[in-house]
């Protein structure tokens, strides 16, 4: 009986702990875009270049790095772009750029037409 208690008080204490743990769940991906790639939901991020006399590159992350353009692209005009940190989700209107190339950043380009914030309905 003494033993049945303890298993029984153990088993308790197993289940009171795993429910006041929390669990970490990855972020589900930052964002979504048309087909044509004209209007893209993502998340800003500003990437330091590697040469310190450069202009960090402002992109815009969208998807898994498997799907076309890398689930990312880098963003042009720099102005537009004035008064934001990185980490923010916007809304993007614009076109891609495959005609653009620059060192600092081997892939591909946007150009904005539009940008707003944006936040995803709770």
């Amino acid at each position: 009986m003494i033993k049945r208690r303890l298993v029984c008080g153990s088993l308790l204490l197993l289940v009171l702990a795993a429910c006041h743990s929390k669990k970490r769940y990855p972020e589900p991906l930052p964002g979504w875009h048309n087909d044509d790639y004209s209007v893209i939901f993502g998340r800003l991020q500003r990437v330091v270049s590697k040469n310190p006399d450069e202009q960090p590159v402002w992109v815009i992350r969208f998807g898994l790095a498997t799907e076309k353009y890398g689930g990312e692209l880098a963003l042009t005009p720099p102005q537009r772009l004035v008064g934001y940190t990185g980490g923010e989700d916007v809304e993007l209107h614009g076109a891609v750029r495959t005609d653009l190339a620059y060192p600092s950043y081997p892939g591909n380009w946007y150009e904005i037409h539009s940008i707003r914030m944006w936040k995803p309905h709770q």
